[in-house]
């Protein structure tokens, strides 16, 4: 209903069993934007079958990003999509931001998916103007906003965060590896971008 421009979903479209695949794929394929629907890997989608994780979202047509990128035109501006593979290690998540890095087209906006939050250090050292991760479900059991397993856990754990003139948007996400929540509720974020 929010009739977007862009869909973008980082990561854990499944929570770990490969048989539930179809139906995930399918449910993205449901989803309308003008200017597409793109993925990059969870930690959950790799639990089980990493490699018929990747096969399937592809051969259902639904663009999954692994250290790739993708240029896309909205409202006649060139928006880049970078996109990493999912890795909990910080020196190779660095890695991964500058592979897809070197692929920057300068006349682009840069956007980052990436799956962990962490990987928004590297972006923001070297100027990617927006990243957006998930990952953390928003700390899932949190006292109140700042106190819970969200910092615990993770430097960026929900909400908006700013270095510099880089932004990271860390999303809660509307699933649960256990079915609890506390002041951590599922989002669906709507983004607009506006010219500065």
């Amino acid at each position: 209903g929010l009739d977007p421009d862009l869909i973008l979903f980082t990561g854990d479209l499944i929570d770990n069993a490969i048989r539930d695949l179809p139906y995930a794929v399918d449910m993205l394929k449901r989803l309308k934007a003008k200017s597409g629907v793109f993925v990059v890997e969870g930690n959950h989608d790799l639990f089980d079958d990493p490699v018929g994780f990747a096969r399937g979202v592809r051969e259902a047509g639904v663009p999954l990003l692994r250290n790739q990128v993708a240029t896309v035109s909205i409202r006649e501006t060139a928006v880049q999509l970078l996109g990493i593979i999912w890795n909990r290690g910080e020196e190779e998540m660095a890695e991964d931001v500058d592979t897809v890095a070197a692929l920057r087209d300068p006349d682009a906006f840069s956007i980052l998916l990436a799956h962990h939050p962490h990987a928004f250090d590297r972006a923001s050292e070297i100027g990617i103007p927006l990243t957006l991760a998930g990952h953390t479900h928003g700390g899932q059991l949190m006292l109140n906003e700042k106190v819970g397993a969200g910092p615990m856990m993770f430097r960026y754990w929900s909400g908006l965060y700013q270095k510099a003139a880089s932004a990271l948007v860390v999303g809660n996400g509307t699933g649960n590896w256990f079915p609890l929540r506390v002041n951590a509720p599922a989002e669906i974020l709507h983004l607009t971008l506006r010219r500065a």
